[in-house]
């Protein structure tokens, strides 16, 4: 996966290497045409056989600047970009 540089924030999903963790970055519009500055930076934990197929962990608050970089270093230490309904399916 190639690094996030000309969009305007990442916006999605990443899952780690040994598929034990999953964070959503999440960018929330505060205008039709703008994207707020602020973004959300959710954790969860993948649970791999239970009834939940996700547990919430933690969330932050980060600028769009500090997501970019924080997405860019997650796929540099191989986490993959998901499609998260693959694995919330109940």
């Amino acid at each position: 996966m190639k690094k996030v540089e000309n969009i305007d924030c990442p916006n999605g999903w990443l899952i780690d290497p040994h598929n034990k963790w999953a964070i959503h970055f999440d960018s929330k519009k505060d205008s039709i045409d703008h994207i707020a500055n602020d973004l959300t930076i959710d954790m969860w934990g993948v649970v791999p056989s239970g009834s939940k197929p996700m547990e919430f962990k933690s969330r932050r608050k980060a600028t769009k600047q500090d997501s970019i970089k924080t997405w860019n270093q997650l796929v540099a230490s191989n986490w993959v970009e998901i499609d998260v309904d693959k694995i919330k399916t109940a």
